[in-house]
């Protein structure tokens, strides 16, 4: 089966990993940065950033940098490709084993359950999207120009992130589809906390240096934000090429920029009742 962005997202990721643990090796006892890395690696920093962050995460990274990590990491890659070929609920551990050329048994040791792998890939893809954010926040806030510009192009970026990868959209509405399951709404609740704090933590950032109003509450900013994605991701899910992000979210940030109540009135827009003149 030829590949699809979400199986190469999670290779890239793996070998950046890999290029990082050497990159550290290296350049000790000192940590190194993105050039670095990108360097060893063979790819643009744009792409290091991408798929692992700023270099502020590597000491976090390279904390897991072990050999059970790197199993994990080759079985969430294994599961990647099964799911995305069989999707979650046909696919088997004896499948994403076989992928990963090892035995079932050691899937175990790692994952519960093919429950506990699905949200263990969810959360690599969770970082991988969300990385560039605060970078891309932390440029608008040093170089200016126009907030409502900058976020929408922030959102569209991330909303293509997403959706270039139509296995990954459908893997994730067919996650969403399983919590009736007990055990997979608590995952999924889990899962939607870490959405929520990121997202709340991004909405303190612009509040902070003036690019929203900051009477609005982060973490009500951050619900709304998180169910604005979802929703336009369903859409494309059900619509397809109907639902075209580029021209849809400049007229989206419009109206919730400058809001949806009718605008007031100016003087010469009233309508001015005749004077009555009253005889003395």
């Amino acid at each position: 089966m030829p590949s699809t962005p979400l199986i190469e997202a999670v290779v890239m990721r793996d070998q950046l990993l890999s290029a990082l643990r050497e990159a550290a090796r290296l350049s000790a006892p000192e940590l190194p940065g993105v050039a670095e890395v990108a360097t060893l690696a063979r790819v643009s920093e744009a792409e290091v950033r991408e798929h692992l962050g700023p270099a502020e995460n590597f000491p976090a990274l390279l904390s897991h940098a072990s050999p059970a990590h790197e199993t994990r990491e080759r079985i969430i890659a294994s599961a990647a490709r099964v799911f995305a070929r069989k999707g979650f609920q046909k696919a088997s551990l004896d499948e994403i084993a076989a992928d990963a050329g090892m035995t079932k048994g050691a899937i175990y040791w790692h994952f519960r359950n093919k429950n506990d792998l699905l949200f263990a890939m969810l959360d690599c893809r969770l970082q991988r999207d969300t990385a560039p954010l605060m970078g891309d926040l932390h440029t608008l806030i040093r170089e200016g120009g126009d907030p409502l510009t900058a976020l929408t192009r922030m959102f569209q970026a991330g909303l293509h992130r997403c959706t270039d990868d139509p296995d990954w959209g459908h893997l994730y509405l067919e996650c969403l589809s399983l919590s009736r399951n007990d055990g997979v709404r608590e995952k999924l609740s889990a899962f939607y906390d870490r959405i929520w704090a990121m997202s709340g933590g991004f909405s303190q950032e612009l509040q902070a240096h003036g690019l929203t109003h900051d009477g609005i509450d982060p973490k009500d900013a951050a619900v709304f934000w998180a169910a604005l994605f979802d929703g336009l991701v369903l859409a494309w899910l059900i619509k397809g090429d109907e639902v075209d992000f580029d021209r849809l979210l400049p007229a989206i940030f419009r109206m919730l920029w400058r809001g949806i109540a009718p605008a007031a009135p100016t003087d010469n827009d009233k309508i001015h009742a005749p004077e009555i003149h009253h005889d003395a």
